[in-house]
């Protein structure tokens, strides 16, 4: 999968979220100073996140197997948003380290 491809992925990925915070009135502008977080708090819960999403799909392709799960359209609507997240994940991982490369090769 080319970066072009995950760029295009991640632009619709966010525009979903953004469409999905919306309606719930969670927009950006309804953000004040005392709900700002700690990054460490943000992305602890986003790895938390992720990591119920992977094991939420764990359960459903355990489930489609023995026959638990029937609605095989649901469990592949999820699996797609957990690829989504962990592809998201991996491009922001990809980031920080690409900037931590380029602090650590500064000369001062």
């Amino acid at each position: 999968m080319d970066s072009l491809s995950i760029e295009n992925q991640l632009a619709k990925y966010q525009s979903t979220l953004q469409t999905i915070q919306q309606a719930q009135g969670l927009t950006s502008a309804s953000v004040t100073p005392t709900d700002a977080s700690k990054f460490s708090d943000v992305l602890s819960q986003a790895i938390g996140n992720l990591n119920s999403n992977m094991d939420v799909v764990s359960q459903d392709t355990q489930n489609v197997i023995t026959g638990k799960e029937t609605d095989l359209g649901s469990v592949m609507t999820r699996m797609t948003e957990a690829q989504l997240a962990l592809q998201t994940a991996v491009q922001v991982r990809n980031k920080a380290l690409e900037a931590y490369n380029d602090l650590k090769n500064m000369q001062f």
